[in-house]
């Protein structure tokens, strides 16, 4: 420092018990490079004050983003605590012991259907496969006449050329590639119509087999998306409802072959509402309304013979009303002769053979 400067104020306040303050300060005659330092630690100075500022604040929102990512995280993994499956050794232990269960019925299931697919559909000769159809069309029609049904004439009660679905290789033999799915179709279209000619059909309407891949030149190729092939038919008939239960019934209960109702279409063969003349009461269950009522019949008792019960007229009137008040009876009687017209869709289906598992 090279000079001092002595500053010196007079302030006219009689309060104060001094009458001059005095205030010293220091002025420096600082040279140029002095000043260029106290400028420069000035700026670092502030620069350094910014920065902190920047670090403090970006550290802030760092902070609050991370708890934010926290708290969101701990709510996750509360919640997948409360699951059923949350990784831990006991659910792991039933999970494994659930997919074992399952595949175990898997493979029960896949035995079952797989006992419905024949060991080997080895191609046969076109004229024994000819022979065949003959056979089984000859069977077929034997079993409808044995239920009532007219086979020949032009009220016959079966459709005119009805040979099972393959009316043309009644002339034209089959393909040769092609006998060994169709003779396990034939065996199949042979037990429907046996189990139908069983439930006793007033009269078969019209019976449509769809030709298959091999009948036209082409060849199936199993799909790993859906293990099996379909063999669609479709047969309509005219019968009572309990021809159509049975028929059902014995679809399912096959066991040899794999049938799937794809679509059925019933209507009432009478469209209208049912006439009194649609009754068909028997005779001996009418009685006359004129008949006067029994009159008591006075009875005789003989030694050691006990009196005879005198509730008899009683008890017989209850069972005629009884038999008066049974409307399922009297219905039947007046429906009895209902017929529905039947349309089925019906595929039958072949399971593929099994592909060893992937590892």
């Amino acid at each position: 420092m090279h000079g001092l400067l002595k500053l010196s104020f007079r302030f006219p306040n009689p309060c104060l018990h001094a009458d001059r303050f005095e205030i010293f300060t220091f002025f420096t005659d600082m040279t140029s490079q002095e000043k260029k330092f106290i400028g420069i630690l000035a700026a670092a100075s502030l620069l350094g004050a910014g920065g902190l500022y920047f670090v403090a604040s970006n550290g802030a929102d760092r902070y609050q983003t991370a708890k934010e990512q926290f708290d969101g995280h701990t709510m996750d993994i509360n919640q997948m605590q409360n699951l059923s499956l949350f990784p831990t050794q006991q659910n792991k232990q039933e999970k494994e012991k659930a997919l074992a269960s399952f595949k175990a019925d898997a493979q029960a299931l896949t035995s079952k259907l797989m006992a419905k697919r024949p060991k080997s559909m080895d191609n046969i000769n076109p004229q024994a496969f000819t022979n065949l159809l003959v056979e089984a069309t000859q069977e077929t029609k034997k079993k409808y006449a044995e239920e009532g049904l007219e086979i020949d004439g032009d009220d016959a009660d079966l459709p005119k050329g009805f040979y099972l679905g393959f009316e043309n290789y009644v002339s034209t033999p089959a393909q040769g590639s092609a006998t060994g799915i169709l003779a396990y179709q034939l065996g199949a279209i042979r037990e429907v119509h046996g189990i139908l000619a069983a439930a006793k059909p007033t009269k078969l309407l019209n019976f449509y087999r769809e030709p298959l891949l091999e009948e036209k030149g082409e060849t199936y190729v199993p799909s790993a998306a859906v293990p099996y092939r379909t063999m669609p038919f479709e047969i309509s008939f005219l019968a009572p409802e309990s021809t159509l239960r049975d028929l059902i019934n014995g679809l399912q209960q096959s066991s040899q072959y794999f049938f799937a109702i794809r679509s059925m279409r019933i209507v009432n063969e009478k469209q209208s509402a049912p006439k009194a003349s649609d009754a068909n009461f028997d005779d001996s269950e009418e009685v006359s309304s004129a008949e006067p009522a029994p009159a008591a019949v006075a009875t005789f008792v003989l030694p050691d013979e006990s009196e005879p019960a005198a509730t008899a007229p009683a008890e017989a009137s209850t069972d005629a009303a009884a038999s008066a008040n049974d409307s399922s009876r009297i219905l039947k009687q007046v429906l009895g002769s209902e017929k529905l017209q039947v349309f089925l869709r019906v595929d039958l289906i072949l399971f593929d053979e099994p592909q060893p598992a992937a590892r």
